[in-house]
């Protein structure tokens, strides 16, 4: 019986933990968890960890470690239902679609793929990874696109979006007629990424941020004394301080961590708020 009331004590604080995590609406009505799990460099540990730190929210790629991190995440997955812990319904799961597959008939494939290694019916969230096309083929963003809006009308998936993507790229697919949900790209404090955030807000499209934490091209941000500043008049650390940062700038966070100390902590984010000042000190940081 005691064990039984811990089990339930513990399901309550994961549920609750998960219940803090806010939502931000995107254009096409669905939601999404403003933050995730990045998925690249992941294990089922980590996974693991991270669902039962609270996230909703995973971030993958059919490419990710050579296909490894939708199969880990697909397990992981697949686990979880069957032991009832969490439903298909209570996750947000994205993946991208790779540049072998940017013409038009074959973006059909790559989702399908996607949708095999993770074990699911339909994906939340699908991305075109990147503009660019492989092969030196000549296929254009707005042809890709298309074959995207394909497979939203398959129902194989909720919603679309696109990663690395610059404002004229932007243009060409919404020219299309179905307005991206998010664009993903690098966005930290030291790169605020203010211009193109200006032009998607008046698109009504979000940005979600990878290497918010600075990633493989500031790897030093963390040591960043600003942040660390910041964060001791707030009792956490400088990594949540950043993603603090983008948080009260409307914009969806994946940090990734295989650490559990810092899964918690990349989630704990909602218990205090940066002033204006600053906001204006790390918009300072800024070296893009």
């Amino acid at each position: 019986m005691t064990k039984l009331l811990i089990s339930l004590a513990l399901l309550s604080i994961t549920t609750c933990l998960a219940q803090q995590i806010p939502y931000r609406q995107l254009n096409d009505g669905h939601k999404i968890p403003i933050v995730g799990l990045g998925g690249n460099h992941v294990t089922e540990q980590s996974i693991k960890d991270a669902l039962d730190a609270g996230y909703r929210h995973i971030d993958t790629s059919l490419n990710y470690m050579g296909g490894a991190s939708e199969a880990a995440i697909g397990k992981v997955l697949k686990e979880t239902f069957k032991e009832g812990k969490i439903k298909r319904q209570d996750v947000y799961i994205t993946s991208k679609l790779e540049t072998e597959y940017h013409p038009r008939k074959q973006v059909s494939e790559g989702i399908k793929k996607s949708l095999t290694n993770l074990g699911l019916e339909y994906l939340d969230l699908y991305l075109i990874h990147t503009p660019a096309s492989s092969n030196g083929t000549n296929i254009t963003v707005g042809e890709t696109w298309e074959g995207m809006i394909d497979v939203l009308k398959a129902n194989l998936t909720r919603s679309i979006g696109v990663s690395n993507f610059n404002e004229k790229q932007l243009d060409e697919v919404i020219a299309k007629g179905v307005v991206p949900v998010t664009n993903q790209i690098i966005c930290n404090p030291y790169i605020n990424q203010n211009q193109i955030l200006s032009y998607l807000n008046k698109h009504n499209i979000t940005l979600t941020a990878y290497s918010p934490i600075g990633g493989t091209r500031y790897p030093d941000l963390l040591k960043d004394k600003k942040l660390i500043e910041i964060g001791a008049k707030h009792n956490v650390t400088s990594a949540q301080v950043a993603l603090r940062f983008e948080i009260q700038r409307d914009i969806i966070v994946i940090p990734n961590s295989q650490n559990p100390k810092y899964l918690k902590e990349n989630v704990d984010l909602f218990n205090f708020k940066l002033t204006d000042e600053e906001i204006k000190e790390i918009e300072a940081l800024n070296k893009n």
